[in-house]
């Protein structure tokens, strides 16, 4: 969950674009899916959507207003939900919905 102190980042135009232009240039892929399928520990049909661009270096108070590290593609990775869950170390969700709106059960729930 964002930090009350980012809700003006993550609202922000700048912000907006960016994410945008991150998830296009990606494609709409997670990242690790694409980095493990290539590492041949997924198959190409298990890589997931990436749902969140997420930020490598975590943003603080002192670096939210610096777009080197709040807007800058070499800080940003676009991951699916269970990647950028284990990164914060999050309980993953056992259901989600897929693009249609259909209820989805994860595979990777444990």
């Amino acid at each position: 969950m964002a930090k009350e102190w980012t809700n003006g980042f993550y609202l922000s135009k700048a912000w907006r674009k960016t994410r945008d232009a991150y998830y296009t240039l990606r494609r709409g892929q997670c990242e690790r899916c694409m980095a493990e399928c290539l590492a041949g520990v997924r198959r190409l049909e298990d890589v997931q959507p990436g749902i969140i661009v997420h930020h490598k270096k975590e943003l603080t108070p002192e670096n939210i207003n610096d777009p080197r590290v709040a807007l800058s593609f070499d800080n940003l990775e676009l991951l699916c939900e269970d990647h950028h869950n284990k990164q914060h170390k999050a309980k993953p969700k056992r259901y989600s919905f897929d693009a249609a709106g259909n209820i989805v059960e994860n595979k990777y729930y444990k």
